[in-house]
C-alpha cells in the first residue's frame, strides 16, 4: 500500500506571508499617501506664511494710521500713542498726566476716577463747585463812596434858633456840591441851591448851609442826600435804580409862587 503525503503549508508560515504582504501594502500605501501630500503641505504653510504677512501688513497700517491721528490731533491721548505702537510710553504719559491733574486738583487718582475733577471731598452726593470771580465782583453792592466819592454829605449842617443858638441838621439832607452833581446826571435835572427847612421867606429860623437840590424838568425837586443814601443799605444797582426811578415818579412838581 502506497503512502500518499500532501504538502500542507503550516499556519504560521501562512500568516507569516500575509503579514509580509500587509506590510508590504502598507509601506505601498504609506509612500503613496506621502507622495500625495507633499503639495498639500506646502499649500498649507504657503497660506500660512501668506496669512502672517497679511496680519503684519494690517498691523503696520493700523499703526500708521494711529500716528497719523496722532501727528493731526494736538491733544491726542496716551490711548491713541499706544495704537502707534508705544504702549509702553503711553503708559508713562498717561500716569504722569493723571498725576498732574490730581496734583493740581488736590483729589486722589480713585476720587478723580469716580467723581472728576468736581468731586467734593466734604460731600460726594454734592458737586464741588467754585463761583466765578465775575460774579463775586457782581454780587458786591455799590456803595456812596464808590459811587459818589470820599465826600457824599455835608459835615455838621447847623441851624440857628430864634435865640441865636444853633442846633445841627441830618447831614443825610445836605449832599455836596459834587454828589449833586453827579445824580443830576444820574436823573436829568440841574443843580440849584435852595434853603429847604427855612422856607418860606422871613422863617425864624436860619439854615447856615443851602440844600443842593437837583430841579427836574417839570418843576419838581429832588434831594440828592436822600438819594445818595440809597447805596448805603447794601442793595443791587439793580434795586438802587428802582428805587430812584420811582423817587423821580413820586415826587410832584412844587407849586409856583408869586
Amino acid at each position: 500500500m502506497a503512502l500518499h503525503v500532501t504538502n500542507i503549508a503550516a499556519p504560521s508560515l501562512a500568516v507569516a506571508e500575509t503579514s509580509s504582504r500587509r506590510t508590504a501594502l502598507a509601506g505601498s500605501i504609506a509612500g503613496q499617501t506621502a507622495t500625495e501630500t507633499a503639495p498639500l503641505a506646502s499649500q498649507i504653510a504657503a497660506s500660512f506664511g501668506s496669512l502672517l504677512a497679511t496680519n503684519s501688513a494690517a498691523a503696520r497700517s493700523a499703526a500708521a494710521v494711529s500716528a497719523q491721528t496722532v501727528k493731526r490731533s494736538p491733544i491726542a491721548s496716551a490711548s491713541s500713542t499706544a495704537s502707534a505702537g508705544t504702549t509702553a510710553a503711553a503708559t508713562g504719559t498717561s500716569a504722569d498726566t493723571s498725576t498732574a491733574v490730581a496734583s493740581a486738583s488736590g483729589l486722589s487718582d480713585f476720587e478723580l476716577l469716580f467723581g472728576g475733577s468736581s468731586y467734593n471731598p466734604a460731600d460726594p452726593v454734592v458737586p464741588k463747585t467754585t463761583p466765578a470771580a465775575s460774579s463775586t465782583a457782581a454780587a458786591t453792592p455799590p456803595t456812596p463812596q464808590s459811587v459818589f466819592g470820599a465826600n457824599v454829605w455835608m459835615t455838621d449842617p447847623t441851624g440857628l434858633n430864634p435865640d441865636g443858638s444853633s442846633f445841627e441838621y441830618n447831614p443825610i439832607y445836605f449832599a455836596t456840591a459834587s454828589t449833586a452833581q453827579t445824580v443830576a446826571k444820574m436823573i436829568g435835572g440841574t443843580v440849584v441851591a435852595d434853603d429847604e427847612f427855612t422856607e418860606p421867606a422871613g422863617n425864624v429860623f436860619v439854615q447856615q448851609q443851602p440844600n443842593y437840590m437837583v430841579k427836574m424838568p417839570n418843576g419838581a425837586m429832588i434831594n440828592p442826600g436822600l438819594v445818595a443814601s440809597f447805596y448805603s443799605f447794601g442793595f443791587s444797582q439793580s434795586q438802587i435804580d428802582t428805587m430812584i426811578a420811582q423817587e423821580v415818579a413820586n415826587t410832584p412838581p412844587r407849586a409856583q409862587t408869586t
